[in-house]
């Protein structure tokens, strides 16, 4: 339809959207094996030389270990990378649900616009042809016009102009010309769906190629040949329209 604004196509998530979602789920990954192996693999603290020595140790160098197994400041080290891990875990499911949100307002915002592209998209109404009855009429009712322009000017123009006519007349009655169509296939084409008399139709196409297509000049008698047959064509046509009416 025209004079309708354009519509804008559909847009997808904000682009952020994805990346971020991608970090999320790999820092959550590595938190997750983090958790696994333990704060004091994470955080790369090595043995001590007493447990990579080959060497066995001597009674001299044993010394007891408190039961609770471990110094303070060891397990401090370690309660202290399970809080971090545990936070981290805690802030990234934040993240996703954050990202879901998103997600879900944007379905949404998508849904209610295709409704309002759909509300604003025009009606289509099926065309329907155009009947016989409908274009006989509107060549009876142009037929003195188009007899006027036969009888004027030169013979070849004036047969050029009368057959010419017919496409004027059709399109007035609502008949539209194929793309792969001449103008002269259109006008038989219209010819034939009126009914028209096929010998005048004949006659009168010859005479319209031979003004046409032709380089030697036209007498009247050729004019008055195009206005026999162009009656004959009307005579019919209005007897037709006659019937119709009746």
């Amino acid at each position: 339809m025209s004079g309708s604004s354009p519509e804008t196509g559909p847009t997808g998530p904000p682009a952020v959207v994805p990346a971020v979602l991608a970090a999320t789920v790999l820092v959550l990954v590595l938190a997750t094996w983090a958790a696994a192996i333990g704060p004091d693999r994470v955080f790369g603290s090595d043995p001590s030389p007493r447990e990579t020595s080959s060497e066995a140790p001597s009674d001299d160098d044993l010394v007891l270990e408190p039961e609770g197994g471990g110094s303070d400041e060891e397990e401090d080290e370690r309660g202290w990378g399970t809080t971090v891990i545990v936070a981290t875990e805690i802030a990234l499911l934040v993240v996703l649900g954050y990202l879901l949100l998103l997600l879900v307002r944007w379905a949404r915002s998508e849904a209610t616009e295709e409704r309002r592209r759909r509300r604003r998209r025009p009606v289509e109404f099926e065309v329907l042809p155009v009947s016989p009855e409908q274009a006989a009429e509107e060549m009876v009712r142009d037929a003195a016009q188009q007899l006027a322009l036969l009888r004027e000017g030169s013979p070849r123009n004036a047969i050029v102009a009368c057959w010419h006519r017919f496409e004027v007349q059709a399109e007035a009655a609502g008949i539209g010309r194929e793309p792969w169509e001449t103008p002269a296939e259109f006008t038989l084409r219209v010819l034939d769906l009126v009914s028209a008399d096929e010998r005048a139709v004949a006659e009168l196409s010859v005479l319209y190629r031979e003004a046409r297509f032709s380089d030697h000049d036209l007498d009247e008698a050729a004019r008055a040949a195009a206005v026999h047959a162009l009656e004959r064509i009307h005579r019919g046509l209005g007897a037709r329209f006659a019937r119709g009416r009746g």
